[in-house]
């Protein structure tokens, strides 16, 4: 996309790749396809009528966190890179967690001990796969290798680095016990470098022949999460962002790097003196497709499966007639961390029906948000309005859920394009268009839901009972094999964790 500095969108083009399953819990994407779709992205945007590339005075990019491939000293990819979704690191996060100094570890590079960050998944490669891990020269992510033939180095922004777990996030450097316990050393990792320091355009890169001046600085920009905060206009110190898409996430910015005790939140570095800390919700609009695809409406097609479901959701009373529906069908992340925890419906009744069920799974999801946003709150002053991003955001029940749950105004950006809008704001940052992270005053509009009071008070009332069945579901052993005990175990609503 090309964006001015008031945030008016001059040119955009699309482009799609496929994500791969080659085995459970394997997601992965070919590099190689990544890279090439995303140059011819940018050249058909700069193809576009008013796009006028002579004119473009940055570049700036967003990307995919969490994930990691091999390399091998040519550059050349050695596997495909691991996505935030792939799951087969789940062992080696609980091995780091377990090691002398796993809670220091987690102060000072901000990511609690989990398979989905690539310390992990490095370690899985270490283990499983000694061949590629022996003969890679160098680990990156997807915005690493995309990057490199337009500035000629091997460059990481501290966002990008923050979501490996092997980056200390106050020193802005890697972090020698974390590269330690993954068993290599800073020279097979990148440069880190701040999203907002320029790069000079290489006049033989893939983008040589667009029209482009050569030479115009390249800003690395940030990790999607936090570029989401800054493009949908939360972006001031304390400003909360919840996005609900495929997955789900809550994060605020603040002017200090920040960790909780129990070690529910990850924290990242934004630029020098900025950072946004957070948690990740697995299961939202992915285990709502589930639901529709499988249950409600199999014989739909998503997009109508996602507005019967809507219809249905909004015909059921706040609290869904006592039923839960705990949508844990992936791999747990915020706040709990939890494998034991597996997908439930409690509660269900003769009397039910799928409006219920459809309702009870949003309101799950606005429970999770409020834990994250109650640890949160213990550490950061969150302003009162939360601005909501991504494809769930579109509904009018979800925001509506979720203001009564959380008891805060709901501010829904009419237009919002997250977090390439927030790229482009880093860049423009970087060359002193903009003197914030924000365009021309007035350009987001928005749509604010208040809570109602009457809900509120119901959802105050489910939301402890939510907690004491996810207390209870952590302290069940369904005699499946041995469990490790969680080390969040008092993490979350049933801890106390109250707005």
């Amino acid at each position: 996309m090309i964006f001015d500095a008031t945030g008016k969108v001059l040119a955009q083009a699309r482009k799609s790749y496929s994500t791969l399953r080659p085995a459970p819990y394997y997601e992965e994407q070919d590099p190689a396809l990544v890279r090439r779709k995303v140059y011819e992205a940018i050249a058909g945007c700069l193809d576009q009528p008013g796009a006028k590339p002579a004119t473009v005075r940055a570049l700036g990019f967003s990307s995919q966190m969490y994930g990691v491939f091999p390399l091998d000293g040519m550059d050349h990819p050695l596997a495909n890179s691991m996505l935030w979704s792939d799951g087969r690191a789940e062992l080696q996060g609980e091995w780091l967690e377990d090691q002398p100094g796993a809670a220091e570890l987690y102060r000072t590079t901000g990511c609690p001990a989990s398979g989905i960050f690539p310390i992990a998944k490095i370690t899985w490669l270490r283990e499983q796969r000694p061949d590629l891990f022996l003969s890679a020269r160098r680990f990156a992510s997807i915005k690493e290798y995309v990057t490199l033939p337009l500035v000629g180095e091997w460059v990481v922004d501290y966002s990008m680095a923050s979501s490996t777990g092997m980056f200390d996030i106050r020193s802005h450097g890697w972090h020698g016990q974390a590269l330690a316990w993954a068993g290599i050393g800073g020279d097979r990792l990148s440069r880190p470098a701040s999203g907002l320091e320029p790069f000079a355009l290489l006049e033989d890169s893939p983008l040589a022949g667009l029209g482009l001046e050569p030479g115009i600085p390249v800003f690395l920009g940030a990790g999607d999460g936090p570029l989401a905060n800054l493009g949908s206009g939360a972006s001031a110190v304390g400003a909360v962002n919840i996005d609900l898409g495929t997955s789900g996430a809550a994060r605020c910015v603040t002017d200090a790097a920040t960790t909780d005790d129990t070690a529910s939140l990850w924290c990242f570095c934004l630029t020098d003196d900025l950072w946004t800390c957070g948690g990740i919700v697995t299961n939202v609009g992915n285990a709502y497709e589930w639901l529709g695809s499988s249950l409600l409406a199999p014989t739909l097609p998503a997009g109508e499966a996602y507005a019967l479901m809507n219809r249905l959701a909004e015909t059921a009373a706040p609290g869904a007639d006592g039923l839960h529906f705990l949508p844990f069908l992936r791999k747990v992340r915020s706040p709990y961390w939890d494998r034991r925890l597996k997908g439930t419906i409690y509660g269900l009744t003769a009397d039910h029906g799928p409006k219920h069920i459809a309702r009870a799974l949003l309101e799950a999801i606005a429970f999770d948000l409020r834990a994250i946003l109650c640890i949160m709150g213990r550490r950061v002053r969150t302003l009162p309005c939360i601005v909501l991003t991504g494809g769930l955001a579109k509904s009018a029940i979800v925001p509506r859920i979720l203001a009564d749950v959380l008891g805060r105004e709901i501010a829904v950006p009419e237009e919002s394009e997250g977090s390439i809008a927030g790229a482009a704001l880093m860049a423009l940052q970087g060359i002193g268009a903009v003197q914030s992270f924000a365009f021309s005053p007035g350009w987001l509009r928005a749509n604010r839901i208040p809570p109602d009071a009457a809900a509120q008070s119901v959802y105050d009332e489910y939301y402890l009972r939510h907690a004491r069945l996810v207390k209870a579901l952590r302290e069940f052993d369904p005699g499946e094999g041995p469990l490790n005990p969680s080390r969040r175990v008092g993490v979350g609503p049933g801890s106390g964790a109250q707005p």
